[in-house]
């Protein structure tokens, strides 16, 4: 019984677990999430902090009411809040095309998350111990992890989920049970082999076991000098990633391509999938081949437009290497001279002004690229703002003759990947400013100009610029 209590006394001294904060421990039932409240509820006396109590009723066998009954009953015999709820995670499996264990994941922790807002807790409390460890590395050594994923589960993740009992073996935990005459409830469905873990747990291991003996100590010693290794990786992918960023925006990254691959190729790796990481909107890490492909694109100068999935596209251009998820939406508004317009989905605010001729000279160093002049009398009092239309053409700055607009952006080497980016400023059908790359010759400032129109376009949320 020692053991487990000053283990887990331990483990809330290294992540700094206080008197007077907070924390949630989810509790199923079983025997691991028993024995964690039990030695929790043994030292929030002397530690100081509150203990909550959060259980999920995942609907997915008939004796699971039951179960929640027993947890609750077992809460109020401790004096402990409880918060009890029900998920139909069967159903949320077939809305969502999820496995079982995916949707009974996402429901579980959407849950403890919610739950733990509720109550402030600093830290949600799970009952994974070492055994559920060796079983987390095989199942994702079967599906191909790299070091982040055979690192498997942390003491800590993200800030907030706490496991305990990570350093804990399963007999560990039966001995402490038995010792302490908890009672506790079993879950039947731990033995069904519908479920990839319990296949890994009643076949795999025992199996492995008749080549080492002490298979599962292997296992987590290979986890923990893995993670470490992880985390050494993951700092210096973070150093790159600094120095190889040419621009970031919510749904766009740029890398210098060419000071990319003068790092060891893990940092290769890591740097590309975090960027991935970051553009997606799905859930649970990126995919090798997307990283694969963009690395053999930037490493053989491809500057093909590549579906990457996911709603995730890249494309090679002129040293760097764009990253973009989804698409701008195609905009059209009215602007008004002077006046602001935001652009929905673009991120980006246009912004003019009226100004005397006479500043011409004092601004003239600052345009360019996304700040421009035109004649204000030729534009006149509103112009319109609106993503390229079919068929545009324009009188580029300089050119005597008008151009097809589509020519124009090959001519610029502007990439596939971000034409919906360009925003079209043109007065009745005649383009003035194809943004952020040419202003139009007819609306040009010459020694007739009276009065200066000053456009730019910023980020939304510059608006000191």
């Amino acid at each position: 019984m020692k053991s487990i209590v000053d283990n887990v006394r331990r483990v809330l001294q290294e992540v700094g677990v206080d008197a007077g904060d907070c924390l949630l421990v989810a509790v199923s039932g079983g025997i691991d999430s028993m024995v964690l409240l039990d030695v929790l509820d043994r030292l929030r006396a002397e530690v100081g902090f509150q203990l909550h109590v959060a259980h999920l009723d995942h609907a997915l066998r008939p004796e699971s009411p039951a179960d929640r009954d027993f947890v609750v009953d077992e809460a109020r015999r401790r004096a402990l809040p409880c918060a009890a709820d029900r998920r139909d995670v069967e159903a949320c499996a077939r809305d969502e095309g999820l496995s079982l264990e995916a949707a009974g994941r996402h429901l579980r922790y959407a849950f403890l998350d919610a739950a733990a807002h509720r109550v402030g807790a600093a830290y949600i409390a799970l009952g994974h111990h070492a055994d559920d460890q060796a079983e987390t590395v095989l199942m994702r050594l079967l599906r191909g992890s790299g070091a982040t994923g055979l690192g498997a589960m942390e003491v800590v993740r993200g800030g907030r989920y706490l496991r305990p009992l990570l350093g804990v073996w399963r007999a560990e935990i039966e001995a402490y049970a038995h010792e302490q005459d908890l009672a506790y409830r079993e879950d039947l469905s731990n033995r069904d082999r519908r479920f990839m873990r319990n296949r890994v747990r009643w076949e795999l291991l025992p199996m492995l076991r008749q080549y080492n003996a002490n298979i599962s100590a292997a296992l987590n010693r290979t986890a923990r000098l893995l993670k470490d290794e992880d985390h050494l990786l993951e700092k210096l992918a973070q150093e790159a990633l600094t120095a190889v960023i040419c621009e970031r925006c919510n749904d766009k990254i740029a890398l210098d391509s060419i000071r990319l691959v003068d790092y060891h190729i893990a940092v290769q790796r890591r740097v590309v999938r975090i960027v991935l990481q970051g553009l997606s909107a799905a859930e649970g890490p990126v995919d090798f081949a997307p990283v694969e492909q963009v690395l053999d694109c930037i490493k053989g100068g491809d500057e093909r437009l590549r579906e990457l999935g996911g709603d995730l596209r890249g494309q090679g251009s002129g040293g760097r290497y764009i990253l973009r998820r989804g698409h701008r939406p195609k905009v059209e508004y009215s602007l008004a001279l002077p006046g602001v317009v935001a652009l929905a989905g673009h991120g980006v605010e246009m912004h003019a002004e009226i100004v005397p001729a006479a500043r011409f000279a004092q601004v003239r160093g600052e345009l360019g690229g996304t700040k421009v002049a035109f004649d204000a009398d030729r534009l006149r009092e509103e112009v319109l703002l609106s993503s390229p239309r079919q068929g545009d053409r324009f009188q580029p700055l300089g050119m005597t003759g008008h151009k097809k607009l589509s020519d124009f952006l090959i001519d610029a080497k502007w990439p596939k990947i971000s034409r919906d980016e360009i925003l079209v400023l043109a007065r009745g059908e005649e383009i003035a400013w194809v943004a952020p790359l040419r202003t139009s010759h007819a609306f040009k400032v010459d020694s007739a100009t009276r009065r200066i129109a000053l456009c730019q376009l910023r980020r939304a949320e510059d608006h000191g610029a």
